[in-house]
């Protein structure tokens, strides 16, 4: 919970540091007898995108029918300030049995809020208008990597960047130009998954990692370079590797595979040349 007077108090998944914890100061430590009180409800379509906040506006996504919607609402009424829709329509052979999406939750960066839908279109919106800046099809322009049951993976702003998973010889990862949609840098042959790439400093090194379909990698998010590389992979031969990496103290790096595999913990540290290495913690 955030008050929303403040600056860029949840502009991502997982928070400002994107590690799901607050810095709010002076918060209730328990609810009153009767609950805390209803300010407004409304209704939205289908999704599982969660609630990005900034300047007191919420921003989120949600479906109806073969079309996707951005959203911007006032805090305090829940009044509709901007809404931009898109056609989006499933591709063949789609499981939508676990819920039809969007799955991913926007970011907010600079001037821009830019999100991903249920089939990798991945749009750049003004966050104060609405206005479509730039768009790119994650899988029909990049043979990115289809995951049945809806691209998931939350996009990562860093620097003047838009970093997200695709999946796919050559760009498992790519980064857009925040303002204009180019791409930065494009690198790897990793198949993606449906977790969402975080950043962590090792040492004094920025390092993006990503908990792809049978690795965790981290690289370089300047330039995409391959730092290191562990192999961790679900029982199924689907995307399950779902969950956001954790970065704790002691340089661990806690990722957690579905379908019985369990959990790593990666030690990392600086090795010779500027390169990271990753080390199994016991």
């Amino acid at each position: 919970m955030v008050r929303i007077n403040d600056p860029l108090e949840w502009p991502q998944w997982g928070g400002p540091a994107r590690n799901f914890k607050s810095d709010s100061k002076e918060l209730a430590e328990r609810w009153p007898a009767g609950g805390p009180r209803r300010l407004w409800v409304r209704p939205l379509g289908e999704g599982h995108s969660s609630i990005v906040v900034d300047g007191g506006r919420l921003y989120t996504m949600y479906r109806k029918g073969a079309r996707e919607y951005v959203i911007c609402m006032d805090a305090r009424s829940g009044r509709t300030l901007w809404e931009h829709s898109y056609t989006a329509p499933l591709y063949p052979k789609m499981d939508m049995s676990y819920g039809f999406g969007p799955h991913s939750t926007p970011v907010l960066s600079g001037d821009f809020i830019v999100s991903v839908g249920t089939t990798g279109k991945l749009i750049c919106l003004n966050k104060t208008t609405g206005r479509e800046v730039w768009s790119q099809d994650l899988w029909a322009n990049f043979g990115g990597t289809i995951i049945n049951v809806g691209y998931s993976s939350s996009p990562l702003a860093y620097k003047n960047r838009i970093i997200v998973q695709v999946g796919g010889p050559g760009h498992s990862l790519i980064a857009f130009d925040r303002a204009h949609g180019r791409i930065a840098w494009k690198a790897h042959n990793f198949r993606n998954s449906s977790s969402s790439p975080i950043l962590i400093n090792v040492d004094g090194q920025e390092q993006l990692v990503a908990f792809l379909h049978a690795e965790v990698v981290a690289v370089d998010p300047d330039t995409g370079a391959l730092l290191w590389t562990h192999p961790v992979s679900a029982a199924w031969n689907f995307h399950f590797n779902i969950s956001t990496p954790v970065w704790g103290e002691g340089n661990l790096l806690f990722v957690s595979a579905a379908y019985g595999v369990g959990g790593r913990v990666l030690q990392l540290r600086r090795a010779a040349g500027n390169e990271g290495d990753g080390v199994v913690a016991k």
